[in-house]
């Protein structure tokens, strides 16, 4: 198990960004810990709702559901993925016809799976380090 003393600041993983996280938590790494709880446990029904809105080719629907899902990745520090989903969003925007998003929609999928997992591992570790930190 890993030690974690008490005055070391917890280290984020490289695809978060920490700078953003600390200008709007500071160092309250257990708000932190429920930022992250509460972003989990709504990230199923918004992930289940873009892939809904994809499925039925919907371009309003699937512009929606992103702009939706969109402010999640910044109160977790994942920025690139929240400017990804602004992406999709102006991609949906433009799009003449849906054919267009395939791709881009691949793309924003597989990061809406790996953040899930990135959310979740994080979590994990900010609770070892919150309770070494008690």
């Amino acid at each position: 198990m890993n030690n974690y003393p008490t005055d070391n600041p917890f280290i984020f993983n490289s695809e978060i960004n920490a700078q953003h996280l600390a200008e709007l938590y500071g160092d309250d790494y257990e708000y932190v810990e429920e930022v992250f709880t509460t972003v989990l446990n709504e990230y199923a029904a918004l992930t289940d709702n873009v892939i809904a809105c994809y499925t039925s080719q919907n371009i309003a629907a699937l512009k929606s559901a992103v702009h939706k899902i969109k402010p999640i990745f910044g109160f977790v520090g994942l920025i690139k993925v929240q400017e990804q989903c602004q992406q999709f969003e102006n991609a949906c925007q433009t799009a003449g016809s849906f054919d267009v998003l395939i791709n881009d929609f691949s793309l924003l999928k597989n990061s809406l799976i790996k953040s899930k997992t990135l959310i979740e591992d994080e979590k994990k570790k900010l609770g070892i380090y919150n309770t070494h930190r008690a």
